[in-house]
């Protein structure tokens, strides 16, 4: 079917080339654009003919032959093997055969472009729903989900993690302080093609501007049981190698964080909250951010303060302000040093032998021991959590 306006289009482009009349037909045989206007709108029997019959061109020598129809030639305009319309050119069938081969060639041409850049809109449109649907609503219906992604030609059941990038130029953390500095922020859809030119980006992964300042890409990784599943880091760094020095070069601050591994298209909202939550959590950041660095955390942020504070809320009140102040800071350096005494020490400016004086009488004062027990070391964990809060 060839759209009025792209037949109109057509008209007053090729019109400046050529003296001849030129009329395009619609596959019911009705002229819908032609050089000369008062045509528009009315049958003409030749294109119906060859639009219905099996003829591809009719050439007229004899306007008698047809009423209505001047002399000249009229084809079919075909695209992927089906006739869409009819092209005609009026003039002497002789003198304007080749015009009429070459018009006809250039609808074509404009017909396949206008059909391509239209797939490329409904793609497009889909996979905006898609991600959508992937990503904001959290009881999605699953066969439509599924349905859009057959559509899409992604397949479930590649193993994918998301990985949320926020970019912001140095010195600038959104395009209005950028405004304000002067300073030039990335323009998200080419970092979204320097990401897609990232080593193993494929026809499985799917990517797409989340906004001025957020790319998203599911990317699928390599997870069988041949493979460790630690693996898929060393696969992520790898991929992400090009975009980041692409950012360098360019004077942008980005960081990646990469959610947690899925292969159920129902999961993804969860996976890609979980790189909503590094984003929001995590503090002093590095280039990629992986989740299953945080989980411990994550989970401490799922425990309801009220909870916390009905098992916490008389150590808040008797610790008193000075030692609380202490508790928090050396449990801080516990936790960040896995409990390494010599490195907690140096963390807080303090020497080794102070450190297990404090760390005793702390022990003693609360009555657990964090380095003899994983209970007591979790105890004092969630302690800290609800202390550092209330600070």
């Amino acid at each position: 079917m060839i759209e009025p306006e792209l037949a109109r289009r057509f008209i007053e482009q090729v019109t400046q080339y050529t003296e001849y009349n030129i009329n395009i037909m619609n596959e019911a045989g009705v002229i819908i654009a032609s050089r000369d206007p008062k045509r528009v709108g009315t049958y003409h029997e030749v294109a119906d003919r060859i639009i219905h019959g099996t003829q591809d061109m009719i050439v007229i020598r004899d306007e008698r032959m047809f009423p209505g129809v001047l002399p000249g030639i009229n084809m079919a305009i075909m695209h992927d093997g089906h006739k869409e319309g009819v092209v005609g050119v009026t003039g002497d069938p002789d003198k304007i055969h080749d015009v009429a081969l070459i018009t006809r060639m250039a609808m074509e041409a404009m017909l396949k472009y206008e059909k391509q850049q239209e797939q490329i809109r409904l793609r497009r449109s889909r996979k905006e729903h898609f991600i959508n649907l992937l990503t904001q609503v959290e009881f999605a219906s699953p066969s439509e989900i599924r349905g859009i992604a057959r559509q899409l030609e992604y397949d479930e059941t590649r193993v994918r993690v998301p990985i949320l990038c926020r970019m912001r130029a140095a010195g600038a953390d959104s395009h209005a302080n950028a405004e304000k500095t002067g300073t030039k922020m990335p323009n998200p859809e080419e970092a979204l093609e320097a990401l897609r030119r990232g080593r193993g980006h494929g026809v499985q992964d799917f990517s797409y501007v989340m906004d001025e300042n957020h790319l998203l890409v599911f990317k699928t990784v390599h997870v069988d049981g041949r493979r460790n599943l630690v693996d898929y880091r060393e696969e992520i760094e790898e991929y992400l190698e090009y975009i980041l020095k692409w950012f360098r070069d360019r004077g942008i601050t980005a960081v990646f964080y990469v959610g947690t591994l899925q292969n159920s298209f129902s999961q993804y909202y969860y996976s890609y909250r979980h790189c909503k939550w590094l984003e929001s959590h995590v503090r002093r950041p590095g280039q990629i951010v992986f989740f299953t660095d945080y989980v411990r955390e994550y989970f401490r942020t799922l425990t309801p303060q009220q909870e916390l504070h009905r098992i916490f809320n008389v150590y808040d009140s008797e610790i008193g302000e000075d030692r609380k102040k202490q508790f928090v800071e050396m449990i801080k350096a516990l936790e960040e040093t896995n409990y390494n005494l010599s490195e907690t020490a140096v963390k807080l400016y303090i020497h080794k032998n102070t450190l297990v004086y404090r760390y005793n009488k702390m022990k003693d004062y609360l009555g657990v021991d964090p380095m003899g027990s994983m209970d007591g070391r979790e105890f004092l964990s969630l302690l800290f959590m609800y202390l550092a809060q209330k600070e």
